[in-house]
């Protein structure tokens, strides 16, 4: 959303230190993290990777196709998950098509900030995981994909000190909302939760396609 308003780099820099901010603090509350790391550490290795690919790529890409393509992607499988043919994976093709997420999800991530709308997708799809072992595993996730994020932004000069200072700031309304997010989740039912997740995934890939479009008539 705030791509809509500012530069995409300005945009994407700023929210550094709020999602890390979140996702550590969502990560220390996870129930059972040995757990979650022996389920998804394929698909953080992977993410590491396509995070590297992203980042490296921000400063050059055109992101109006990418945008549009995923966009349409995220709306189909929210309504596909919605409707009655919900997409799951068995045991045998979690692994494999988990990698494929992972490295998507970091490419995408390192070059707009949002690697969530593929992992959401994927661990929905997996039907395993109750409310709070989803929220630990992707946050688990996104850090794995942060830091090394974080690393490279500053390597390439894109969050220097004015954007650092400016991303802390950004950080305490992130942070506020966050705990009224899992003061929600701790209330509702398993059922209500899978659909505000799919809110969200919607409500994800309408924003995308809304940038896109934005920048093909800017």
């Amino acid at each position: 959303m705030m791509a809509l308003a500012l530069p995409a780099q300005t945009a994407v820099t700023l929210m550094v230190i709020p999602v890390l901010s979140a996702n550590l603090l969502q990560a220390s509350q996870a129930p059972d993290m040995r757990r979650i790391f022996s389920r998804v550490w394929p698909i953080a290795i992977a993410m590491i990777l396509g995070t590297c690919i992203g980042t490296t790529i921000l400063s050059t890409v055109d992101e109006r196709t990418l945008l549009l393509t995923l966009g349409l992607f995220i709306i189909a499988i929210a309504a596909l998950q919605a409707g009655n043919q919900n997409l799951q994976f068995n045991r045998q093709q979690a692994v494999p098509i988990g990698i494929v997420v992972g490295l998507l999800s970091g490419i995408f991530g390192g070059i707009s900030s949002m690697f969530g709308p593929l992992l959401i997708i994927y661990l929905v799809a997996l039907n395993e995981l109750n409310k709070d072992e989803f929220i630990s595993a992707i946050s688990f996730l996104y850090l794995c994909a942060l830091v090394p994020w974080t690393v490279l932004l500053i390597w390439l000069g894109l969050l220097d000190s004015p954007m650092l200072v400016a991303s802390t700031a950004a950080t305490l309304p992130v942070m506020a909302v966050v705990a009224v997010g899992t003061r929600v989740r701790q209330k509702v039912s398993e059922r209500t939760f899978r659909q505000l997740i799919l809110t969200v995934l919607l409500a994800s890939g309408l924003s995308m396609m809304w940038q896109a479009l934005q920048e093909a008539t800017a």
